[in-house]
């Protein structure tokens, strides 16, 4: 069941901060979106941990590092706006 989301706008922590506020009882999926952006943090700490060594041990261009750099960068900007 792999399918395609819609295109929506990302939700700004001022936004969430006010979802907080307001509806208690959304607190859970609040703290969740706040878990998965500070997990994509953590995430692009560990691809510049392994490129770096993979560059170290004399690696060339690797295609997966490329596109996981890309799509790293892509979810960091979805959010930019906050």
């Amino acid at each position: 069941m792999n399918y395609r989301l819609p295109d929506f706008r990302p939700v700004t922590k001022g936004e969430l901060r006010k979802i907080w506020a307001e509806n208690p009882e959304m607190r859970r999926l609040v703290l969740e979106v706040e878990r998965y952006r500070r997990v994509m943090v953590e995430v692009e700490s560990m691809y510049r941990s392994a490129h770096e060594a993979w560059r170290n041990k004399g690696g060339g261009h690797l295609v997966a590092f490329h596109r996981f750099k890309i799509l790293l960068s892509e979810e960091r900007n979805r959010g930019a706006d906050d």
